[in-house]
């Protein structure tokens, strides 16, 4: 498979037609990323620039170039590793300049925050060049949101997990444009109705290898959120799931959610109780049960990727052997390509959080 380089001004550079290796990796709350193997030679030195873009044909999304690494392996074999994240990773180098309070939909907060900060921002050193709003979807699910001065991916990142919403930034090189939209998967279990189902099984020969994962280790079901204020005079409100030993509970200080606007006008105080609501979700929708299938998919089986199954849509698992059936999102693709042929892997439901997630949640 070629893999077609732009610059960072989205001109094109070249086609690398050859390498080792190259992983794909799509992701539907989080930003995408990417690594690619290949010979270390004044041509690929030259073309695979820290910044440039690297997109292949049948794909939306294209990634850019963030680490560059030269070897040479114990038989004198010198190799070029690059790493790098998807178009949307840019917004990961903005910040929410100010207080931004959103009692709206879901759809609207998110536009919000891209535009003011990296499209439309009062400061035009702030604009990502080529970056627009798709404005073709409606979603109306509401939020309640208020934040200042936090890091832009992240905080879409966190809207994505507590709504299942998935975004990304889709590369459009003819008009070199990228253009960020909100979307979501499609229903395809088993009994939906409306879609063709989508069902994974070894017993249906579309799953060569699977992993199964069923874990509380991160679990939280009950919040008490501690908004502004002092001692016996803080603002506290409770989102109450479960009792005795199924109740598992988490504190959330919120104290940064303010009872005052930008203007210094103050905010009700039943749009404030629903801003610490909906932070308390928010907090919540990190500590999910996790059950979760990872499984090697077979891409010549009756399921064909893309088409009948993609990131984002909700499917059907199942495993007789294991007399598991479980209905989930796909979070997760990784698509691999090697001299041997490819390969898609795919993970079903939440993901057990990583060392470094666990610390983000803390520090956040």
């Amino acid at each position: 498979m070629e893999l077609y380089i732009f610059d960072r001004e989205l001109n094109f550079q070249g086609i690398l037609e050859s390498y080792f290796s190259f992983r794909w990796v799509r992701k539907y709350s989080k930003c995408g990323e990417f690594e690619l193997h290949c010979s270390l030679t004044p041509d690929t030195l030259n073309l695979l620039k820290k910044g440039n873009v690297i997109w292949k044909k049948d794909d939306e999304e294209a990634g850019y170039i963030e680490h560059r690494h030269l070897k040479q392996d114990t038989t004198g074999k010198e190799v070029l590793v690059i790493k790098g994240k998807f178009l949307t990773g840019y917004l990961g180098r903005r910040i929410n300049w100010g207080q931004l309070l959103h009692n709206g939909t879901v759809l609207d907060l998110v536009r919000k925050l891209v535009s003011e900060n990296a499209i439309n921002p009062t400061n035009s050193n702030r604009k990502i060049p080529r970056m627009v709003l798709d404005g073709t979807v409606i979603f109306t699910e509401d939020i309640s949101y208020q934040n200042s001065y936090g890091n832009v991916l992240e905080e879409i990142e966190k809207v994505s997990l507590a709504t299942e919403i998935g975004y990304r930034t889709v590369f459009d090189y003819e008009s070199k444009s990228l253009i960020f939209e909100i979307y979501k998967g499609l229903d395809r279990t088993a009994g939906n109705g409306i879609n063709p189902p989508a069902i994974f099984s070894q017993e249906f020969e579309n799953i060569l290898e699977q992993e199964y994962t069923d874990s509380l280790n991160n679990y939280r079901n009950t919040a008490l959120v501690a908004g502004e204020g002092e001692g016996s005079e803080r603002e506290l409100v409770s989102i109450e799931d479960g009792q005795g030993l199924d109740r598992y509970e988490m504190y959330v200080d919120a104290r940064d959610l303010q009872s005052k606007d930008e203007n210094d006008n103050v905010i009700p105080i039943a749009e404030y109780r629903k801003l610490l609501e909906d932070r308390g979700i928010s907090k919540l929708s990190e500590h999910k049960e996790i059950q979760t299938f990872d499984s090697k998919v077979n891409i010549n089986s009756n399921l064909e990727y893309k088409v009948d199954f993609d990131l984002g849509d909700i499917v059907t698992c199942t495993s007789k052997g294991w007399g598991i059936t479980i209905d989930t999102r796909i979070t997760e693709i990784e698509e691999v390509y090697e001299e041997s042929g490819k390969q898609i892997n795919v993970t079903f439901g939440n993901e057990i959080p990583t060392l470094i997630d666990k610390i983000r949640q803390v520090v956040k």
